[in-house]
């Protein structure tokens, strides 16, 4: 049957009214994909702005991890201890979800002293980024986490005698006056237990014979004991002293010392020539007028009943039943790290924290002795550069 000229009028409408809607959903499908494209593209330079904050984030989390307890040898205390210092697996990042990172220590040219940082960040999508950061120890002491430092993650066990002894944990020139270094704890432990044990042992008019960083006058009086935890544990110092005395060389200068009564004058290096002593008798008594300067090394218990000047840093390596004791007329200008369980002040014992005392304790067997801090020299996005390169993979 021949169509009318209105059944062909309403045909060709039809038809150009599918001809339209295929044209528009062309339009649409290709503006939802150019949307897509674009939306996808934002989330990806997102995502790679993201992981690079995160992986630069992870080589200033590296850098307060060794720079708590400082580093003496780069190679010795944190390249063989990586695994211990930072732990086995990667660390969420806390700002963005589904991000981590990770970072693993490399030993420069010199491994005393030099290293790189390599860290790794994963996130979202697939989106990765590694920053390469080369990394050298300064020659600037680590700031000592107190006066007196007691380094035991055992509980610890504080005694106070008499009342005029001085733990003080604002910096002091050991020729006289003040220093200008800002102040640390009176006295430092590495856990709450440690240091409510510490202030509890101190009794009312004890309290502002230990003073520095926090002290108040009140009422109530509040000494300066704080926690320290990202001090060098046991562990470090040990490893901190084994290349603090390594740095006398072979044979040791000075050699050790297996005196355990020392009732004599007795010098243990000048601030002219700070030297490293190192005591190796496990019960060592001073009952003598007996100074030093520079690092002093006691092995076991530490007993001070005589007069006793030293400027620098003493550290007393003890044991579970062992115990240092600081009384008689000792002053003490730096600091004093104790590893024993047991610690008693008393007498007219002056222990003031001084950063010039430890600067030239740093001189000792020519420089670089005490613990230092690591700094960046170079930092470098691996995305920029070609692998292989700047120690990128």
């Amino acid at each position: 049957m021949p169509r009318t000229p209105k059944r062909r009028e309403r045909g060709m409408v039809l038809v150009m009214a599918l001809f339209t809607m295929a044209a528009l959903l062309v339009a649409v499908t290709g503006a939802l994909l150019v949307g897509s494209s674009d939306i996808r593209a934002t989330r990806n330079y997102r995502g790679a702005a993201q992981v690079h904050f995160a992986a630069e984030s992870a080589i200033l989390d590296a850098l307060q991890t060794v720079n708590g307890p400082g580093v003496v040898n780069f190679q010795n205390e944190i390249v063989n201890n990586w695994t211990t210092l930072w732990g086995a697996s990667s660390r969420n990042f806390g700002p963005f979800s589904g991000f981590t990172y990770n970072v693993n220590v490399y030993s420069g040219t010199t491994p005393a002293n030099d290293g790189r940082f390599v860290a790794t960040a994963t996130g979202i999508e697939g989106v990765k980024n590694v920053v390469v950061a080369n990394v050298t120890r300064s020659n600037v002491p680590s700031t000592a986490p107190g006066a007196i430092y007691l380094v035991n993650d055992a509980p610890t066990d504080s005694t106070f005698n008499g009342n005029a002894f001085t733990v003080d944990g604002n910096d002091h020139r050991f020729a006289g006056g003040m220093g200008t270094a800002p102040p640390v704890p009176g006295i430092s432990t590495r856990n709450a237990t440690n240091t409510t044990e510490t202030i509890t042992s101190l009794t009312a008019t004890q309290d502002d014979n230990v003073t520095g960083l926090g002290f108040s006058m009140g009422p109530p009086i509040v000494p300066s004991v704080w926690t320290s935890p990202v001090a060098p544990s046991i562990a470090q110092l040990n490893q901190i002293i084994t290349d603090i005395l390594a740095r006398r060389g072979n044979p040791p200068n000075p050699p050790d010392d297996n005196t355990s009564n020392i009732n004599a004058n007795q010098v243990y290096g000048t601030p002219a020539n700070p030297q490293i002593t190192h005591l190796t008798a496990n019960n060592v008594h001073m009952n003598g007028n007996a100074s030093g300067c520079g690092i002093m090394v006691v092995e076991g218990d530490l007993t001070i009943n005589g007069d006793f000047d030293f400027v620098g840093l003493m550290i007393v390596r003890g044991q579970t039943t062992f115990s240092t004791s600081i009384t008689g007329n000792a002053t003490i200008y730096g600091s004093l790290w104790t590893e024993d369980l047991n610690l008693t002040v008393g007498g007219s014992a002056v222990v003031n924290y001084s950063s010039d005392a430890l600067a030239l304790a740093n001189q000792s067997t020519g420089g670089g002795a005490l613990p230092a801090l690591i700094k960046v020299t170079s930092i470098a996005d691996c995305a920029e550069l070609p692998g292989g390169s700047g120690g990128c993979p």
